[in-house]
């Protein structure tokens, strides 16, 4: 369920403006993968296929002339990863440390700019754009777990995705006690 309230506010004219409308997302993916141990190190490399679809239902905004309506919407995406991961085990003094590495390839099929058709009451429809996926995207990934006793371990990892217009980029940090 999505709740918006916008206020917009310029000299002759002050509105909050509010909407409801319910969305809804589904994903399915595939992914494959062989894992080789060459020596100390273990490979994998891996192909992956998923489609999402998300789907939003239409709104009428209340509260003013300057209230927005839009028609039900969906956006459908489609894409492929081919890449590989690497690790390795090694000891830190008394603890056992996993150095772990990954490198890919996402390709996006079709649209990849979702958008909707709005328009203000008794208005012509425009089209508002929302945030596109990458055509194209290099995946990285980087990280290390070290069991500091049988039952605990700390860890950090690094994710990215960088595509021509797009880049995103992670963080994360780890304490896992097992009972």
């Amino acid at each position: 369920m999505i709740d918006t309230t916008r206020t917009v506010s310029f000299p002759g004219l002050s509105e909050t403006l509010k909407a409801d409308a319910d969305a809804g997302a589904a994903q399915v993916f595939v992914e494959v993968g062989y894992r080789a141990e060459m020596g100390r190190v273990a490979v994998e490399p891996y192909a992956g296929l998923a489609y999402v679809r998300i789907a939003t239902e239409g709104f009428a905004e209340t509260g003013g002339a300057a209230a927005l309506t839009s028609d039900s919407t969906s956006f459908d995406s489609t894409t492929s990863t081919l890449g590989l991961h690497a690790a390795t085990d090694f000891n830190l003094g008394e603890a056992k440390a996993t150095l772990r590495g990954g490198l890919g390839w996402r390709h996006a099929y079709g649209d990849v700019e979702p958008s909707s058709l709005v328009s203000f009451a008794g208005g012509d429809s425009f089209t508002v754009h929302g945030a596109p996926i990458a055509r194209d995207a290099l995946l990285l990934a980087a990280g290390f777990d070290v069991a500091i006793s049988p039952r605990t371990s700390i860890g950090m990892a690094y994710t990215g995705q960088i595509g021509n217009s797009a880049r995103d980029h992670g963080a994360r940090a780890t304490l896992a006690v097992k009972f």
